[in-house]
């Protein structure tokens, strides 16, 4: 083998995702929902939780917004479920009406099914100590490193 560290190597994979991700979010199928994702995708960075302002008037905008919800990626998904990511309700002059309550307990996570990814349990870590992952869900190697650097416990459900 090269003799590459772990840290050079995760490294390495952060920048070839960085360079093949914007293809992605760019992509049409966010249809027109693109400025709504690229907000939230912006409150996923910052240093703190931050009220992503929506404005939601009739029930067209509510089936929108749900819509777009659902085409965001796992990371984005992630983040608005560990509470990292947060939601107000835009008044009509333009200012936060309400933001979601910051508290989140310190409880087990669950994923049934899928991928736990490295960036995944980054945003869980900030908000649970605990993961409960399903019987075919898998966890990729630097998920697991992450895991124990953010004091993450993994525990599989064997029913």
């Amino acid at each position: 083998m090269s003799g590459l560290s772990s840290t050079e190597i995760r490294q390495l994979v952060r920048e070839a995702l960085r360079e093949l991700l914007p293809a992605v979010r760019s992509s049409p199928a966010t249809g027109g929902g693109g400025s709504l994702l690229s907000r939230l995708r912006s409150a996923l960075v910052e240093p703190k939780p931050a009220p992503v302002e929506i404005r939601i008037e009739t029930a067209g905008d509510l089936n929108t917004f749900a819509r777009d919800l659902l085409q965001a990626q796992e990371d984005v998904r992630t983040g608005v479920l560990s509470g990292k990511i947060q939601f107000g309700l835009a008044s009509r002059a333009g200012g936060t009406a309400s933001v979601a309550a910051s508290a989140t307990p310190r409880s087990p996570h669950q994923i049934s099914k899928g991928v736990v990814t490295e960036i995944m349990v980054t945003e869980i870590g900030k908000s649970h100590d605990r993961l409960l992952i399903g019987k075919g869900v898998v966890v990729t190697p630097l998920a697991r490193d992450r895991a124990r650097e953010v004091k993450l416990e993994i525990v599989r459900d064997r029913s």
